[in-house]
């Protein structure tokens, strides 16, 4: 395997990219280097590259890269060290490509003196380099040519889980069968497959022992006119609203394509890094309480099984055409049945890997943030007898029609939040555990008839640009301009008051609410989603649990998680950050929420050794007030590990979920083993 320096896509999420990156690290350093590249070209055969790296021209102290490629062999020149040689055996070959063949790499490095090294592998040693003479012929390709590299240790954004695959694949969408078929023709049978995305979550859900598929090539997006006709003519009036994503395209570069299109997800999380293929499959969520988690966009899904067979999943009536989809794919099946298809929007991975989705999303729009603060009793008293339905959401309505609906705005005697309109599409509230400190967040439609000057992120790196779009157009300058550039220092900062000075955290964490305060921020739907880059690239630990809004759950809840976080803070252990209250429709995902639901995320720096401890706390505090079948959890993100009477007491569908998850993949080959141990079998 690779050395165990070599972590760097892990919480960074780094894709290779189509030219390898090169690094030196010689004896005398300390860290590694990239080589920088000076060229590359493409031959016919093994002997034609190496002839143009080994004939006159070549420089000394240049290393050159072979590798074979699906059609061709490619060669890879790095300018070499000023000061002294590279040697060869220096080189660390984590995310090196293997030309094809996992098994029996063909990438070989070589020198300016003519010195030779092959990427070997053996299940005993795992990836290697090993010296060998100038190869006279090519090895024999196999069947298929599988696009793969060399793994490194992998760690999440929290670094609370790592791994390191036996292997790494990185399919095209194009080339995800018969990369499946590969490791089933060429692994040991029972072999685990997961399909990851961008190492975005807290649980165990995305590790991968044995192969991981990265989803560096799986990108798609498409408009429903520019797909295939395969689609029944008689969809309805969101036909113009579908588009087709694959599943490796992170929301960030799903919001610019889509903006591009005229188009917007109508209901986003506060990160944009994750991929299609992380983030719905988990049931990740936002706050828009007339819609339910993000997999409630989700209209068709193609998914490949073990073995490399393509299938579709749709609900009864789904969008495709059942003749016209056998006429174009007939060695491809067509799956409409409400059971597979709400199996299948949210299974973390468990039964195939997900090429793509066709998503309904909305047109383009427009919202306004207002945030304030207030106290615990006020929430509770405005929020009480399920008032929570008068503030959030405005069914019947599209994001576009609510621009053109003037809001009424609250003054804060009417019973409403002073400042906030009545009702808001998006509310999200901001409780510190400690205290009775609340922020309130509310996201409304707006019209903006001209946003020449806005951009495709946030303006809150770039303090001059923030200043010069004014107040209106950006959060607090200063605080998130600090946020976003020394995102280090601050979480020092926090870990060394913990450390030194624990009683104050409450307080710290009152005075991060009183930051947020805003009286306006108007920006592209998707910016106003987002929770800013600083925030979202500071290491943490996250966890969120779910329980009803009937009869005032969430508050009561809220009286539950205060009572368990006072008896933390005795021992000095505290939540160290904020805790964001979300909204969520009921979901008929059958490992969803069904109900409509509060969701709590509790989110600690990431050094807090105690979080999961607390995290354990609350879900058996809520579970003891009520029930076990009241409380649900994130499956990607820090969760207590279910009994199997928990999980069948939470998920009422949870057996027909198995048994259809067990008619796509008998052999379980893509359960890791968390999921196995979590996921019981029937």
């Amino acid at each position: 395997m690779a050395e165990p320096d070599e972590t760097r896509n892990s919480a960074e999420f780094r894709d290779p990219g189509p030219t390898p990156t090169l690094y030196w690290k010689s004896k005398a350093s300390h860290s590694e280097k990239p080589l920088k590249p000076n060229s590359s070209s493409e031959h016919e055969t093994l002997e034609d590259a190496l002839a143009a790296a080994t004939g006159k021209g070549r420089k000394n102290k240049n290393v050159y890269l072979v590798t074979r490629m699906a059609s061709y062999w490619a060669l890879f020149e790095y300018k070499g060290s000023t000061v002294c040689r590279v040697k060869l055996q220096e080189l660390q070959i984590g995310d090196l490509p293997l030309g094809g063949d996992p098994l029996e790499p063909n990438t070989y490095l070589l020198d300016g003196k003519g010195a030779f090294v092959r990427v070997t592998q053996s299940d005993a040693n795992g990836y290697r380099l090993e010296s060998i003479a100038e190869p006279t012929a090519a090895p024999p390709l196999g069947p298929i040519w599988v696009d793969a590299v060399v793994p490194v240790l992998n760690r999440n954004h929290g670094r609370n889980e790592q791994w390191t695959p036996r292997f790494t694949l990185r399919p095209s969408l194009e080339e995800l069968p018969s990369a499946l078929a590969w490791a089933e023709q060429k692994l040991p049978k029972g072999t685990k497959i997961k399909a990851a995305g961008s190492l975005h979550s807290w649980s165990k859900t995305a590790v991968a022992n044995h192969v991981y598929i990265a989803p560096w090539r799986m990108k798609l997006t498409k408009l429903i006119v520019d797909d295939e006709n395969v689609y029944r003519p008689n969809i309805g009036e969101g036909s113009q609203n579908l588009v087709r994503v694959g599943s490796g395209v992170t929301i960030r570069e799903l919001n610019r394509w889509l903006w591009q299109n005229g188009k917007s997800m109508p209901v986003l999380g506060g990160c944009d890094a994750q991929t299609l293929g992380g983030v719905l499959p988990t049931g990740t969520h936002g706050s828009v309480f007339t819609h339910g988690p993000m997999a409630s966009l989700i209209r068709s899904i193609d998914m490949v099984l073990a073995g490399g067979k393509t299938i579709r999943i749709e609900p009864d009536g789904g969008i495709t055409d059942l003749q016209l989809w056998h006429s174009a794919h007939p060695h491809i099946d067509l799956i409409q049945g409400d059971d597979s298809f709400y199996s299948a929007i949210i299974n973390m991975g468990t039964m195939g890997v997900v090429a793509s989705y066709m998503l309904e999303v909305t047109d383009s729009f427009h919202m306004r943030e207002v945030r304030s603060i207030i106290k615990l009793d006020e929430l509770r008293e405005k929020l009480k007898f399920d008032g929570i339905y008068k503030f959030v959401g405005a069914p019947g309505h599209t994001p576009q029609e609510l621009e053109t609906i003037p809001a009424r705005i609250s003054d804060g005697s009417d019973g409403g939040f002073s400042g906030h309109p009545w009702s808001a599409y998006h509310l999200e509230i901001y409780i510190n555990p400690h205290s009775d400190h609340v922020g309130v967040t509310s996201r409304h439609p707006i019209a903006m008839p001209n946003d020449s000057s806005l951009g495709f992120t946030p303006p809150g790196r770039d303090l001059i640009r923030s200043i010069h779009l004014g107040a209106k157009f950006t959060r607090p300058a200063l605080p998130v301009w600090f946020q976003e550039n020394f995102n280090s220092l601050l979480v020092w900062g926090i870990d060394t008051i913990m450390i030194l000075f624990p009683k104050l955290t409450p307080w710290v964490i009152d005075r991060a609410l009183d930051t947020l305060v805003d009286k306006e921020y108007e920006d592209r739907s998707f910016n106003v989603f987002h929770n800013g880059n600083g925030q979202n690239k500071i290491p943490a630990l996250i966890g969120t649990i779910f329980v009803p809004v009937e009869g005032d759950k969430w508050i009561q809840a809220i009286e539950t998680i205060q009572e368990v976080a006072r008896t933390y803070a005795e021992r000095n252990q505290f939540v160290t950050a904020p805790a964001s209250v979300r909204f969520i429709k009921a979901s008929r995902a059958l490992l969803g929420v069904p109900k409509d639901c509060c969701s709590f995320e509790f989110t600690y720096t990431g050094r807090t050794g105690y979080a999961q401890e607390i995290m354990d706390a609350f879900d058996v505090a809520l579970k003891e007030r009520f029930g076990e079948g009241e409380v649900w959890y994130h499956w990607g993100q820090m969760m207590k590990d279910p009994e199997a009477k928990e999980v069948r007491a939470r998920y009422r569908d949870y057996e027909k979920w198995r048994k259809l998850r067990d008619e796509l993949d008998p052999g379980g080959l893509f359960l890791n083993e968390w999921q196995e141990k979590v996921l019981p079998a029937i």
